[in-house]
């Protein structure tokens, strides 16, 4: 098991749930909102972003923990519970430390080692995160909670991350 992984996918899921949550209490007119250089609104970005999760999840494991996404709006609330869902199985993948040689085909036909869609959920969720936080940003609104959604804040959250006393950091 590679700790270092876990803690990526541990991350990924914590991160998305939290941007999930945050904009569940927006005002639906930012939901709908977009900026240049952008998968498009921040509805359809989270819908796509766990849309491939799923999809990813299934090319790993040949699992679908759900039915597929219905066309048309999707309540901010399925996507969360979609990705709470997968979390779990996130880990297990992190731990099967044969998994990452395992050949995969994609749907659109290419062939290639599972550490490549392993590697893809981590980056793939990281890059829509950072495109709704900028649509937000763009709107004049807050970043989700006080720590964000960066790996320090998930580590301070999660209680792995703690601060040393002045005088101990001073030694450092």
């Amino acid at each position: 098991m590679s700790s270092a992984l876990l803690t990526l996918y541990r991350h990924k899921t914590w991160a998305t749930l939290r941007l999930i949550e945050y904009c569940r209490g927006i005002d639906v007119a930012h939901l709908d909102a977009t900026i240049a250089g952008t998968y498009g609104t921040i509805r359809e970005t989270l819908r796509h972003l766990v849309q491939a999760e799923e999809g990813y999840l299934f090319r790993l494991t040949g699992e679908r923990l759900s039915e597929p996404i219905p066309e048309g709006p999707v309540a901010l609330e399925d996507l969360a519970e979609r990705v709470r869902r997968m979390g779990p199985r996130w880990e297990v993948i992190a731990e099967d430390a044969e998994l990452p040689d395992q050949e995969v085909i994609t749907s659109d036909g290419w062939r290639l080692p599972a550490a490549i869609p392993m590697a893809q959920a981590i980056h793939h969720a990281g890059d829509h995160r950072t495109q709704v936080l900028s649509i937000l940003g763009a709107r004049g609104l807050e970043e989700p909670g006080p720590d964000g959604l960066d790996l320090w804040g998930y580590a301070e959250v999660e209680d792995l991350a703690h601060e040393l006393p002045a005088t101990l950091a001073d030694l450092k």
